[in-house]
This record gives C-alpha cells, structure tokens and sequence, in this order.
C-alpha cells in the first residue's frame, strides 16, 4: 500500500523512509501543497514497472521461460564450443592502515 508523505515531513525522517523502501519495499507519493509531486520506489519497483511497460520484452521472458521449461536451449559450451571461462580469484584484502 502506498503511504503519502510530505516534503517537510519527508526532510525529517529521510534516512528511516528510505529504509523501509529498500528494506520492506514501502510506496511513498510525496506531496507539496496537497499535490503529488513525486513517488519513491525501490530501483527493483523500477525496473519490474520498465519491463512490464515493454511488452515486446515482456513477450520474450514468457518465450525464454517456456523454452527453458521445454529444454529447448544450448549450454555455454555448446552455443560457444568453448568452456565456460573461470572466475577470477578473489583478491585479499590488505590489512595496511590507510593512514601509512
């Protein structure tokens, strides 16, 4: 559900708004003078809202899907005929003091 909030109030307590956007996936429509002027979403509402906009893609994850269910798909290797490269290794941190 979508909460309303405004500009004053949204100064206020910005850090604890954002928090529950990004932590419980909260709707803000932020208001100045009684007017929606804004709404706040998660970047992954975002992107979920872009990808059902675009109904050509939105068509090709539906076909992607079935394929997969289907097993009508190559392998890394069989589409490339090469072996999947490997991941580099994780380098150590340095325990120097940045101050040095």
């Amino acid at each position: 559900m979508d909460k309303v909030i405004g500009i004053a109030e949204l100064r206020k307590s910005m850090a604890s708004v954002i928090r529950e956007v990004h932590e419980k996936g909260s709707h803000y429509i932020i208001i100045q003078r009684s007017k929606a002027k804004a709404v706040l979403l998660s970047p992954e509402e975002v992107e979920t809202l872009e990808v059902m906009a675009d109904k050509e893609l939105l068509e090709d994850i539906k076909q992607a899907k079935q394929d997969f269910l289907h097993n009508r798909f190559s392998t890394y290797e069989d589409f490339f005929d090469e072996k999947l490269p490997e991941k580099p290794a994780k380098r150590e941190r340095s325990k120097k003091p940045l101050s040095e």
